[in-house]
């Protein structure tokens, strides 16, 4: 049942993958030849995300201990991130867009609104670009706070980052999440760039910034 379940969602995925011509092109000319590779693995790792496999945690788990700013790019499994912090007892927040933004439709306010309630599971808190005091506040108080650094280029929001982290006097720490066989793996303090280097179909290339 799950084989089949996860064959309709990579189906479904590609399909509208498919019909979408702009971001074929836009993906083709980041990509090249790769770019149905890319798209394929990319919905592999979404599914992955929607099932909510808890990850294993290496690298410097250390760093957690009192608050940090985590970074990353759209790699991997990136959403499971917090799930997989929180199930080890952090507490950890995340900034997301708001659809709604761009987008007044009652369809936009159902997607902010399922999002929020698939990321806030186990209590992590989820924030918006408009919370930036709430924000402060709940780093300075020893959380975890993650957010996605990359747009149009990697370290598009780099700098907001870091900022955030000076601001509260945490540390600056990058991860990434992506899957190893039937399991997944949780790096803290990881090689980002050189990660993306060795595993270019990992990343959402035909990601634009919003």
């Amino acid at each position: 049942m799950s084989l089949l379940a996860e064959l309709s969602f990579l189906l479904c995925v590609l399909c509208f993958y498919g019909i979408c011509r702009d971001r074929r092109r836009y993906l083709k000319n980041r990509v090249g030849r790769d770019a149905f590779r890319n798209a394929y693995r990319v919905a592999r790792n979404m599914f992955f995300m929607l099932r909510r496999n808890d990850l294993e945690l290496t690298g410097d788990a250390g760093v957690l201990k009192g608050g940090c700013v985590l970074y990353s790019f759209h790699f991997g499994v990136w959403e499971l991130m917090p799930y997989t912090l929180r199930n080890r007892g952090f507490q950890i927040g995340v900034i997301v867009n708001r659809y709604q933004r761009d987008n007044v439709s009652v369809l936009a306010r159902l997607v902010d609104s399922a999002l929020k309630r698939w990321r806030a599971v186990n209590g992590v808190r989820v924030f918006y670009g408009e919370n930036v005091l709430e924000i402060v506040r709940f780093i300075k108080s020893g959380g975890i706070f993650g957010m996605l650094v990359d747009g149009n280029t990697l370290f598009q929001k780099y700098a907001k980052a870091r900022k955030l982290a000076q601001l509260c006097k945490v540390p600056l720490v990058p991860f990434a999440a992506y899957r190893s066989g039937n399991s997944g793996v949780l790096n803290i303090g990881c090689d980002l760039p050189g990660l993306v280097q060795t595993m270019p179909l990992e990343y959402m290339w035909f990601y634009k910034s919003r």
